[in-house]
């Protein structure tokens, strides 16, 4: 196997980033790392996921761990959710471990509960992102 073949199966390191410029309508889908800095309006199942502070998510995000500090107006299930002082949330968190900055705004709720990580494994996967 070459180096390239051997890269390529066991995955990149480098996070895809859905650049400021870029709108998609559509569901992503993926187990690799994601950041968005533009605009994303439908679902995000990926494995790690930072939303910047310029980026905007209108739709439901499922992640293993997920930085918040743009704006999203949907839902989050995710083991790891942090929302960071940027971040504006308007719908419900359900979640493993939970950690909220000073200064961020949630309008939802937040919903503990340890059986969190078997529903990421079993989530469908809709689209590819590399």
């Amino acid at each position: 196997m070459t180096e390239s073949s051997a890269q390529q199966a066991k995955g990149s390191n480098v996070p895809s980033i859905i650049s400021a410029d870029m709108v998609i309508r559509g569901d992503l889908s993926g187990t690799g790392d994601l950041q968005i800095e533009g605009k994303v309006f439908g679902r995000v199942d990926v494995g790690h996921l930072v939303l910047a502070e310029s980026g905007l998510v209108e739709g439901e995000i499922i992640a293993k761990a997920a930085r918040i500090s743009g704006v999203l107006t949907g839902t989050i299930l995710a083991g790891s959710v942090t929302l960071a002082s940027t971040a504006r949330v308007q719908g419900d968190i359900t979640h493993e471990v939970l950690a909220i900055e000073a200064g961020a705004q949630l309008e939802g709720q937040c919903r503990r509960s340890s059986s969190v990580a078997p529903k990421l494994i079993a989530a469908p996967a809709a689209a590819v992102v590399a």
